[in-house]
């Protein structure tokens, strides 16, 4: 006998643990355009796919050597993946639940990635040619449609040799490995071993069984298919066998002499290869490519597409399906296939069509088939050939033909407009379906095998329109007649009935004869009856879409009433909306769901496996848009996007609004003569949509349709609306995305934008005012608005020219969205609406920058995609004028540039472009691990109760998480071919960051813009090789360039030299880095300098090396030095102070600077400063001293910014205070810290009535107390802090909560604050008592401006939020109010019970 080791007789080491899946030279050369890093892609992720082959090990896996079992555990699998279930469990694998990998159940070969140019068995002989299970050995495979009742050897003999049990144990010499089953539990049970694979015979009934499995049990098995054994009544009771029957799972009434014989030669199993099969094979379909064939092109498409070609979208580009061969510039009296012979002489088409006169194509017949195999054999042993039998064989062999006709197995979903079919016999992808309880909740997964397993009694399949309903019907009817399905052999007879084609009086058997086996059949009522009634269970009736009729046929409800007499089986297919009827006659409800991704790669890879760039693109968008993923949802979908790419050729859009395009146009074409009937159903449709979308509405009542003039049942039976009932509660409606109701909702926009009627272009108008917020057009309408800019050149004009508006209305910067329902439909928008949400709060120029780029590039896109450009270009240059740009050498970016290149004059419109460059960066040290070093060593873990534990949300390091091996990518404008004229941009802003990989590209496109620019900006960042690289083309364009910022850069002496010769510079700032001594020494060079910022890496003696010559710029406006050594040569920087008249603007921050007094006098000296920052603690309280003598000398000054100095003498802090009523232009004071500063407090409050023009007070840093704060609100009370916008008063933690409540009881006149800062340190935080938060709240009411409140260490639950939440719905502010009060942290606090 064999033994399990036998398994590695069937599978040569050939090291299937070492294997490497991923090839980065092929990434490369395929996808270059990603701008990936691929040998560090493939290098760790070949690493990680070792590691799990480690963990899975390769041994034979017995379990898994059912393909149906294989099958069962891709239930898991995930929905998207270029190799889709149905391929690999035929190849071998199964979905092991770790990570994505896949096993061969046979060589333990494992795959943790699939590959989309290759199927899984091509790769499978690629890694292990040596594999049993690929060579076809009998390795124990269990082809999916196998059933235990195995068919005798048609030389039968006389078993009864073996009635001694040991002489049946003796016949299981060479019994295989892969059996799981002890031999004599086999013998025992009245079995021998017939010597082929695992099957076993009763000696005594004759029956054979097969495909054992562990923990079978032989009796049970001979029970179940062979109850009429005499010795297993002999060694089994009545009772028993009736047992063993009742607890058998599956095939219930069924027995083994239901299933028929299949006579063909079935040793080992065939693995199935899965070709690929071109729709271009279909000369109708190759013809339906030529829908936008040139008219002035001098081939005939009819003779194109019967010379095997199809018309590739460019001029008059026409590619062979077959060989390749592309032909082009055709001439009048071309013979098209002598020139396609000219190009391609060993065509394999061409060459058949030479021979198909001697070529005899077999047809697939019943005739042919019964060749193959035997019919069904009619089992009734106990009576004789009656007419019954015959007509039953005659029927049988008549279906046969009928289902394995083309006509039947071809699939044309859009018959009307397209020839693109799907070939069930070669084509089926796998569906996804669910059994239902009668509640209608799903129970469990089914895959195609537990369909055909379980078809008996009524089983009711339910599913949308477009789901895949007919095909699954006509896919069993194919099976049952190819005779290679043994689970379908227990029908003698298949009906296949198509609902919709039944005329209201047919009989059944007229219905079968006119849809079927034709008219002049001799089949009758009395005939069909009698087999009814003989067969039983033995017939399975495929009625398909059942109910669509505004009647049911008497003859169909007789066959469902009368099945419990009947006893036959009936499979009924069911849209979702109409299955309510069917319910109570259904034993099983199952039904098929959302269409899985992996179907759609599958359906589009076969049928375009000539053209796989398209395919490969079309996988990266549907991974990259999840709302491109739920518009494929069912296989109708997906079809309708293959006809657009077959019409269309030289359509590459793969997106939800392909889909939505495709599918109303088919929905329109397919009803050619109701056309103006389908378009009125789509306008009334196309109402609902808008109206629910303004509604945030995706689910429709009838009160909804008849609101909206819907036709309920039109639209259903068009495919426009679904309907579901659940539990029997009210019907509800949906269209069958919420892309597919934006477009329609966007169509009908579009018409009444477009229309004449007054009223009805009033009524378009008042939808467009609703979006009145940049949030609201980014986020919630974005796909509404793009897709209306789509249908007409009007509409568009007026849509761009309403969001150009927006920026006019400061009410646009709004970032309450109100609703978040659109996010799950399309969730890419999350991350952009929370950035707007952000940016929107506080007015900067970044926000203005934002919305602006968001604006244009969504004008400019709209205008090109929607054939509008020539009406919305004026719009779009008015726009550009006076605005600053900020845009990205991507390709993303590449349609403003190529705006600029068709409109040229848009350059002088630009008061400013910025142009930015992104590379590579370093990778970055763990931010994450740092600041919580940092912070747990100054502040601790927090600890927080349990009710108040939303106070903190534990903030992730994103690259921590996930590994980005995206290079930078720079779109390259080589054809740019731009011709400006006259026209210059005012000013270039070039911002380059990181390592740019692709110089030439980079070079090119300044080579381009520099020439077309008055003044150029440069801000450099940590872009090694930049000067270096540009030189040439600095040297010539040096004169123009007005600023240079350099950060995080090592400059060598040519590149300093380089920026040296910029001598018109104004603006030059160097941060984040050692000093690059030579441009230092030589500043003198820059004469019209008006601004120097030296931030340096490490604090550096910069003072000594600038040269003398430093003084005399007497044009220095702005001056920073940070990380700047005072220590020697600070009175040298006094000096050179003194010769600067027109500074208005000082920064400092050092360690050390003993002449600070003479620097503070020097710059007082001007009398024009106006800006003073000092950073560091580093002048305690003389340096505030020789600050406060002269600050009465700084009558223009409006900044001053001494947050982090300290001061803690009183006498210090008395001139502090005696000095400040001079400041009467002052703009913004953040005062210092320290002991006198906090005693000073209120004398300090009371000097602000000095200083009306006040916007901005820091009182930070325990500074006040209950007193001073108290003052502080009576000082606004009093008026005197009625122009301030934003009041910090954040870690002052000596204040109790009384001393707060009294604050905000009193704070008022603040007129136009909107930000108010009050945040605590988290180990200072405290509860917030439910008088202080009510204080809080009727405070921030009377604060009419504000629109931003931090709070953060206020501890709040969800009562005190409630609160908040109540009265922000009556503020004046309510749609941009943000509430800051939890903090996010690198760990989560101490949570208390």
């Amino acid at each position: 006998m064999a033994s399990p080791e036998q398994s590695q007789d069937v599978n040569k080491d050939v090291g299937v643990m070492n294997i490497e899946e991923l090839d980065a030279s092929d990434f490369e050369r395929r996808l270059s355009y990603l701008n990936i890093d691929f040998n560090q892609l493939t290098s760790e992720k070949n690493k990680e796919h070792a590691a799990i082959r480690q963990q899975l090990g390769s041994s034979y896996n017995f379990k898994m050597r059912s393909e149906a079992r294989r099958l069962q555990s891709f239930l898991s699998y995930i929905k998207l993946s270029s190799w889709c279930p149905k391929q690999m469990a035929a190849a071998g694998f199964y979905f092991t639940g770790v990570e994505l990998s896949v096993q061969c159940f046979c060589c333990g070969l494992v795959f943790c990635t699939s590959s989309l140019r290759t199927p899984p068995l091509e790769d499978h002989v690629k890694h292990n040619a040596t594999c049993g299970f690929v060579q076809g050995k009998d390795v124990g495979n269990i082809p999916k449609y196998e059933i235990r009742v195995q068919q005798p050897d048609s030389s039968q003999r006389d078993l009864q040799e073996y009635e001694a049990e040991e002489l049946r144990l003796k016949s299981f010499t060479g019994w295989p490995f892969y059996a799981r089953i002890v031999p004599s539990e086999l013998s025992s049970a009245g079995f021998l071993f017939t010597g082929t694979r695992d099957t076993v015979q009763c000696f005594s009934c004759m029956g054979c069984l097969g495909n054992w499995e562990e923990n079978d049990d032989p009796w049970k098995e001979h029970a179940k298919w062979f109850p009429e054994c005499m010795f297993l009544r002999s060694k089994k009771s009545f009772e028993d066998i009736k047992q063993y029957i009742s607890t058998y799972n599956g095939f219930s009434g069924i027995m083994g002499k239901h299933f028929a014989a299949v006579t063909e030669d079935r040793t080992f199993p065939t693995i199935t290869t899965y070709t690929s099969k071109n729709i271009f094979e279909d000369e109708n379909v190759r013809l339906d490519s030529f829908k936008k064939w040139p008219e002035n092109a001098h081939a005939n498409p009819t003779s194109l597409a019967e010379a095997g070609f199809y018309y590739t979208g460019i001029t008059d580009n026409v590619k062979c399906f077959t060989c390749g061969v592309c032909i082009h510039s055709f001439e009048p009296g071309d013979d098209l296939y002598t020139e396609h012979k000219k190009f391609s002489p060993a065509c394999a088409f061409l060459h058949k069509l030479s021979h198909a006169k001697d070529e005899q194509i077999p047809n697939l017949s019943a005739q042919h088939l019964w060749k193959r195999r035997e019919c069904h054999q009619i089992q009734d042993h106990g009576t004789p050939h009656v007419r019954w039998m015959y007509e039953a064989i005659k029927l049988q062999s008549q279906l046969v033909d009928v289902y394995c006709n083309a006509k039947f197995s071809k699939l044309l979903p859009f018959s009307d407009s397209s020839h693109v079919s799907l070939d069930l016999n070669s084509l089926f992808a796998d569906i996804s379906v669910t059994t239902k309880d009668t509640t209608n909740q799903r129970l469990a997964q089914l895959t195609l095998p537990d369909i055909l397993s379980d078809l008996r009694d009524i089983t009711m399949i339910e599913g949308e329109a477009g789901s895949g309903k007919t095909a699954l019907l006509r896919k069993i009817a194919i099976l049952w007649a190819s005779g290679c399905c043994p689970m379908l052999s227990r029908f003698t007879l298949v009906f296949y009935i198509s609902f919709p084609l039944i005329e209201k009086q047919q009989t059944l058997s007229n219905i079968i004869c006119k849809q079927l086996i034709g008219p002049a059949s001799s089949l009758t009522e009395d005939i069909l009856g009698e087999l009814m009634g003989q067969l039983k269970n033995q017939i399975l009736f495929l009625v398909d879409n059942y109910g669509v009729l505004d009647f049911v046929p008497e003859s169909i409800e007789n066959l469902l009433l009368k099945n419990p007499w009947n006893r036959v089986s009936i499979a009924v297919t069911v849209r979702t909306d109409q299955g309510r009827k069917l319910r109570q006659h259904a034993r099983s409800i199952l039904s098929i769901q959302d269409f899985p991704l992996y179907s759609s790669v599958y359906i589009c890879r076969q049928l375009f496996s000539h053209d796989m760039p398209r395919i490969e693109k079309f996988l990266l968008e549907l991974i990259s848009s999840k709302t491109f993923q739920a518009a494929l949802k069912t296989p109708l979908f997906t079809l309708s996007l293959c006809v657009l790419w077959v019409q269309d050729p030289n359509e590459e859009m793969s997106s939800e609004l392909s889909v939505c395009k495709a599918y109303l146009m088919h929905t329109i074409l397919k009803h050619p003569n109701a056309r103006e009937i389908v378009e009125d159903l789509v306008s009334a449709c196309g109402e609902l949509a808008l109206m629910g979308l303004f509604q945030s509405k995706f689910y429709f009542t009838n009160e909804d349709l008849c609101a909206a003039c819907v036709k309920t049942e039109d639209v259903l039976k068009a495919g426009l609306l679904s309907k579901f009932t659940w539990q029997r509660l009210q019907s509800t409606y949906s269209f069958f995305h919420a892309s597919f109701q934006e477009f329609l909702a966007a169509k009908r926009m579009s018409d009444l934008l477009d229309s004449t009627d007054e009223v009805q272009k009033e009524k378009g108008f008042s939808y467009l005012q609703q979006i009145n917020t940049f949030l609201k057009f980014a986020g919630r309408f974005y796909y509404f608005l793009n897709y209306c800019c789509l249908f007409s050149p009007k509409s568009a004009t007026i849509i761009i020219s309403h969001l150009f508006a927006l920026l006019d209305n400061s009410e646009a910067f709004d970032c309450q969205s109100g609703t978040k329902v659109h996010l799950e439909h399309h969730p890419n928008l999350a991350c952009l609406e929370q950035m707007l949400t952000v940016v929107n709060s506080r007015p900067t120029g970044f926000r203005l920058s934002l919305v602006t780029h968001m604006l244009l590039i969504f004008s400019i896109e709209a205008a090109y995609d929607g054939n509008s450009l020539a009406m919305c270009a004026p719009i779009i240059l008015q726009f550009l004028k006076g605005k600053e740009i900020t845009v990205h050498f991507s390709s993303t970016n590449k349609c403003f540039f190529t705006f600029l290149k068709d409109y040229p004059e848009g350059l002088s419109q630009i008061k400013s472009l910025r142009l930015s460059v992104v590379g590579e960066r370093e990778e970055a040290p763990d931010l994450t691990l740092r600041c919580q070093e940092d912070l747990t060593s100054i502040w601790g873990i927090p600890t927080v109760e349990e009710d108040y534990s939303m106070a903190f949300q534990l903030a992730t390091e994103t690259q921590a998480q996930m590994k980005d091996y995206r290079r930078k990518n720079i779109a390259g404008f080589s054809h740019f071919d731009l011709n400006a004229g006259n026209h210059r941009i005012n000013v270039l802003k070039v911002k380059t960051t990181g390592n740019i990989i692709k110089w030439e590209k980079a070079l090119f496109n300044f080579r381009i813009f520099f020439p077309l620019s008055h003044h150029i900006e440069l801000k450099v960042t940590d872009s090694p090789g930049f000067f270096e690289r540009l030189g040439a083309c600095i040297e010539i364009y040096k004169d123009s360039f007005v600023k240079c910022t350099l950060c995080r850069m090592e400059l060598n002496s040519a590149e300093q030299e380089l920026i040296l010769h910029m001598t018109s510079l104004q603006s030059l700032k160097i941060s984040g880095m050692l000093a690059p001594e030579h441009i230092i020494g030589h500043m003198d060079c820059f004469t019209q300098l008006k601004e120097l910022t030296l931030d340096l890496s490490d604090e550096c003696e910069v003072i000594g090396i600038l040269p003398d010559g430093f003084k005399n710029l007497h044009s220095l406006e702005k001056l920073m030095f940070n990380n700047v050594s005072m220590e020697t040569h600070s009175s040298r920087l006094a000096q050179f102070l003194t010769g600067f008249s027109n500074l208005t603007s000082f920064h400092l921050n050092c360690t050390v600077c003993p002449d600070f007094q003479k620097i503070m006098a020097a710059v007082s000296q001007n009398g024009k400063i106006q800006e003073i920052q000092l950073y560091g603690i580093v002048f305690p309280d003389h340096g505030i001293v020789s600050l406060a003598s002269v600050l009465s000398l700084m009558t223009q000054l409006k900044v001053l910014n001494i947050e982090r100095q300290l001061c803690d003498s009183m006498d210090t802090g008395q001139m502090f205070v005696q000095a400040l009523p001079s400041l009467e232009l002052l703009e913004e004071l953040k005062l210092p810290s320290g002991s006198a500063i906090k005693e000073m407090a209120i004398p300090i409050i009371l000097q602000l009535q000095y200083l009306p023009n006040l916007r901005v007070i820091h009182f930070t840093n325990d500074t006040l107390n209950d007193s001073s704060l108290l003052e502080l609100a009576n000082a606004s009370r009093a008026g005197h802090l009625r122009n301030i916008q934003s009041l910090n008063l954040s870690a002052n933690h000596d204040i109790t909560q009384s001393g707060w409540r009294s604050f905000f009881q009193t704070l008022d006149n603040l007129l136009i604050i909107n930000e108010l800062n009050i945040y605590r340190i988290y180990t200072y935080q405290h509860k917030t008592d439910p008088l202080t938060l009510k204080a809080l709240v009727q405070c921030v009411s009377r604060l009419h401006s504000l629109t931003c409140l931090v709070m953060h260490g206020w501890l709040l639950d969800e009562k005190d939020l409630e609160m908040f939440n109540t009265m922000k719905e009556n503020h004046p502010k309510a749609k941009s109010f943000m509430l800051l009060w939890q903090w996010s942290l690198p760990f989560g606090p101490t949570v208390k019970k």
